[in-house]
């Protein structure tokens, strides 16, 4: 590692515990082992240090100020979005939720996908002692971080690691989500949010989560599931307006009423037919509690109620 000119060592299995500063400039050696270490487009390697272990190193280590945290801006970023989105965002997630779920301080509350904490530091002053916040995440480093750093002083927010593999979240990830259960007994859960989640999986993990889901739920119980709705209008309008900075065309057929945007990285953005996704609600007894919210992303709609398409479901 590279810190004003000086030159400093750092063992993979302290990498966690070690005080980065900003602008930490860092060097995998030998060069040889960086050479084939497993890389992922945001530009990071991959170091296997344990079992269910792994760790992730940027070129650079930056952090950004939020809520009174310091945040490794590498995994901001997996968010979707910098730093600077980090409280726009966060503040739209809730008051969605609120408008088209209701939320309770006293309830119980799950996040599939809760990555560095975006959606968790917004709830910090918003729960009361009564309430409670679970947060999964396939990203070892950002759940590790929100350990250390929110469930640390915080004791009804807590955070789970799922070791499943996934191309750009986790390449060294030894088993599937299909291996995991949700952290929280049946029908104990008020609100589960899935934010960007079912974009980046195929539908045997989808279906798997949506039954865990509806296993935790109560049964008036309701979650936010957003998504990417397939239909030829919906893609011709997504051409048409390139809203996003990700070139989102789904061009390529990749399942039965599964499309995906780049063949180079099937899951990193991954859309669905209508057909699909009343398939896969079926299949895990859930359904619908309104038409689909109208997603902003494809630039199909006059008006939009989100940044993507989302379910709401309740089990039926």
């Amino acid at each position: 590692m590279n810190r004003d000119g000086r030159r400093i060592s750092v063992r993979p299995d302290a990498f966690e515990s070690f005080a980065f500063e900003n602008g930490d400039r860092l060097t995998i050696k030998p060069r040889a082992l960086a050479a084939r270490l497993t890389k992922t487009p945001d530009g990071s390697s991959h170091i296997l240090v344990g079992d269910a272990r792994a760790i992730r190193v940027p070129p650079r280590y930056d952090l950004a100020e939020f809520k009174g945290f310091k945040l490794p801006t590498h995994l901001v970023i997996l968010t979707g979005a910098g730093p600077e989105t980090l409280d726009p965002i966060g503040t739209a997630h809730i008051r969605h939720y609120e408008k088209f779920m209701g939320l309770r301080p006293d309830m119980t509350l799950l996040e599939i996908g809760c990555g560095i904490g975006r959606d968790a530091m917004q709830l910090i002053d918003y729960l009361s002692p009564e309430g409670r916040y679970i947060g999964i995440d396939v990203t070892r480093d950002s759940v590790e971080w929100c350990r250390r750093n929110i469930a640390a002083r915080y004791r009804n927010f807590e955070f789970h690691h799922f070791d499943a593999q996934h191309e750009l979240y986790n390449p060294l990830g030894s088993k599937t989500s299909l291996d995991f259960a949700l952290p929280a007994e049946a029908g104990s859960v008020d609100r589960v949010f899935l934010g960007s989640v079912f974009t980046h999986l195929f539908e045997a993990e989808v279906v798997h989560y949506m039954k865990e889901i509806r296993r935790v739920l109560r049964p008036d119980g309701l979650a936010y599931a957003t998504f990417f709705r397939y239909s030829p209008e919906i893609i011709a309008a997504a051409v048409r307006t390139n809203r996003t900075p990700f070139g989102l065309r789904f061009e390529h057929p990749y399942g039965d009423g599964c499309y995906i945007n780049d063949a180079a990285y099937p899951t990193g953005a991954v859309a669905y037919t209508d057909e699909a996704m009343a398939r896969m609600i079926d299949a895990a007894s859930l359904k619908l509690t309104a038409p689909y919210l109208r997603g902003w992303w494809s630039g199909y709609y006059e008006e939009a109620d989100d940044g993507q398409d989302v379910a709401i479901l309740t089990p039926r």
